[in-house]
């Protein structure tokens, strides 16, 4: 069953310049757990060794939900963590790996994301398990994840099947619209209709994620289609689900009752920031850039904490959430040369590479300041390291 709840960096210099004296960086406190020193780009690869080492399934092209296994593990790790693996070895793909141990893990990861489709229902979509194991249900949220992560791999490897992969999901997306709540896009295929369910909600995340999947797609291909779509949902999101009171983001509305979920994720301001940045792109409409920049401002505020004598530190919990806040980060970078927020981040994961991870086994803590393991055994906490180390390194501009 899914779940809906679910720093070395003292010296370095970024795009914007070297660090200070700044209370965001760090101090060296812990034990160091490796003396290796490695460039973003190795550290992205070698824990995407370490994954496919640990995780990996013999015999097949799937992985673990979890290393140690967990009481009540699936027998495959369900789609949502096996498509974060995907787009983690497409962006390790994306630094020129093309060794040949790299490239069969890329085939058999990119071979296994087919056995999550689902084409016995219309529409077509990606299912939480393997569809060898059974009928199993379809999130809409898992579909816009994965539609991004196949585009993403579109773009890097020129692949015609992935292009289309992405169209696929973006139409399963699109068929858990109504006007219900307002609009937005319904969490979880199955229970769309029934309002006594406690997971018939319209979902932030799903909504801004599939608003990113649809921002994407008319980037590729000019569809006034997608293009509109994008703006439909995130209006829905800015309007129905931000908090005035401090610019971040609220996590669904029960359909029952229009009750919200006053629940905050760091991916969903992450997604509507970069929504927000490809909107402005787009268009160049001042408004969007607006929006963009509040909202960066505000999560920033609202998903750091100050740990005594380390420094700043994102949330300590879901670190794959937390990348896609980079990612939004990132997109703003673009059109707005402010690399605080980043900066922070990069802190946070140089300081969880010497001090909150397995000496054994590399397996990060899910808290980067070394204080907590939290969920370190699960999949999507690792595979997060893969995409943030690769997206600094592209960021930098390592060779």
């Amino acid at each position: 069953m899914k779940l809906i709840i679910f720093a070395i960096a003292t010296g370095a210099c970024l795009l914007a310049g070297c660090y200070k004296e700044r209370e965001d960086v760090p101090v060296i406190t812990a034990p160091d757990t490796t003396t290796v020193s490695l460039t973003y780009k190795e550290r992205a690869r070698t824990v995407l060794d370490d994954i496919y080492r640990s995780y990996a399934i013999a015999g097949t092209d799937y992985l673990k939900e979890n290393f140690p296994a967990q009481p009540g593990d699936p027998k495959y790790a369900y789609l949502w963590p096996y498509s974060a693996v995907f787009t983690a070895a497409t962006l390790v793909k994306q630094l020129g790996y093309t060794d040949a141990v790299y490239q069969e893990h890329f085939d058999k990861t990119a071979n296994g994301m087919n056995g999550y489709w689902d084409a016995s229902r219309t529409p077509g979509g990606y299912q939480s398990a393997p569809v060898s194991e059974g009928s199993s249900d379809r999130f809409y949220d898992d579909n816009a994840i994965t539609g991004i992560d196949m585009l993403e791999a579109y773009r890097v490897t020129g692949t015609a099947a992935f292009l289309e992969h992405a169209k696929a999901a973006y139409r399963f997306c699109a068929s858990g619209e109504t006007n219900e709540a307002g609009g937005g896009l319904y969490w979880n295929e199955a229970v769309r209709f029934n309002k006594d369910d406690p997971n018939c909600i319209k979902a932030t995340n799903v909504t801004a994620l599939a608003a990113t999947l649809a921002l994407q797609l008319y980037q590729e291909e000019q569809d006034a289609e997608y293009l509109a779509a994008a703006k439909r949902w995130y209006d829905w999101v800015k309007h129905h689900m931000l908090d005035p009171a401090d610019n971040t983001f609220w996590n669904a509305v029960w359909l029952k009752d229009l009750s919200i979920d006053k629940t905050k994720w760091t991916y969903n301001s992450g997604a509507m920031i970069q929504n927000a940045a490809l909107l402005y792109k787009i268009t160049q409409e001042q408004d969007y850039l607006v929006d963009a920049k509040a909202w960066a401002a505000a999560s920033y505020d609202h998903f750091t904490r100050t740990v005594a004598g380390q420094g700043k530190f994102f949330t300590p919990n879901d670190p794959w959430f937390t990348a896609v806040l980079l990612r939004g980060y990132l997109e703003l970078y673009g059109v707005d040369k402010k690399a605080d927020y980043i900066n922070t981040l990069v802190a946070n994961v140089d300081y969880a590479w010497k001090y909150a991870r397995l000496p054994d086994t590399g397996q990060f803590y899910e808290d980067w300041s070394g204080a907590d393991l939290g969920r370190y055994y699960s999949l999507l906490t690792q595979t997060a390291l893969v995409e943030i180390y690769a997206r600094i390194s592209l960021w930098k501009q390592e060779k």
